[in-house]
């Protein structure tokens, strides 16, 4: 379900981008909310993993920069 949502605004993503995404807003979750005893509702966890696939990209442009 959330891969699908995450299409619909982003575009496809491949499994290693969706997982690496996953495991960037899953940290970021927990860093920033669990351990603060906050909730994430849907819509949050929604933003937060834009936000995460958006950084992504700008690493694999910047790496992609030094590289070629």
């Amino acid at each position: 379900m959330l891969r699908k949502i995450l299409a619909l605004d982003l575009g496809p993503m491949t499994d290693f981008e969706f997982r690496e995404v996953l495991d960037l807003a899953t940290s970021d979750i927990k860093t920033n909310r669990v351990d603060f005893g906050k909730r994430t509702s849907l819509s949050e966890v929604i933003e937060i993993a834009e936000l995460c696939f958006r950084a992504q990209q700008r690493g694999q442009a910047v790496n992609r920069q030094k590289v070629g």
